[in-house]
């Protein structure tokens, strides 16, 4: 069985409204790992549709006998598609940038409201 100082760790911290507060530190492999992960969705959103392009196009020339023009057709798609991607994978860091910041921002109210 679990005691009840151990149970009260597990519990997320909250401050006099009731309202849970988030850990100031993370751990370094936590933020290795963050990182790990955005640095991996930001080369498959690239990859993915470069190569997919290129082996698609490479296949229906093969196929239908045309040189490389499916290949570089695609090729090209491939890379507006891929720019595409890490367009909106910039815009949605910014959103969560923003909403970041706005909620360190309440957090700072409530602990100054709180220290009152």
């Amino acid at each position: 069985m679990m005691a009840a100082a151990d149970k009260n760790l597990l519990e997320p911290q909250k401050s006099q409204e009731g309202v849970p507060l988030k850990p100031k530190d993370k751990s370094p492999t936590s933020i290795g790992m963050n990182l790990l992960a955005e640095v991996s969705t930001l080369a498959w959103n690239l990859v993915i549709p470069i190569v997919g392009g290129v082996l698609l196009g490479h296949y229906i020339d093969i196929r239908f006998d045309s040189g490389v023009t499916w290949t570089m057709s695609l090729l090209v798609l491939g890379i507006l598609i891929a720019f595409s991607n890490l367009y909106y994978l910039y815009l949605e860091q910014g959103h969560r940038a923003v909403a970041k910041d706005d909620n360190e921002n309440t957090d700072e109210e409530i602990n100054d409201k709180a220290e009152e």
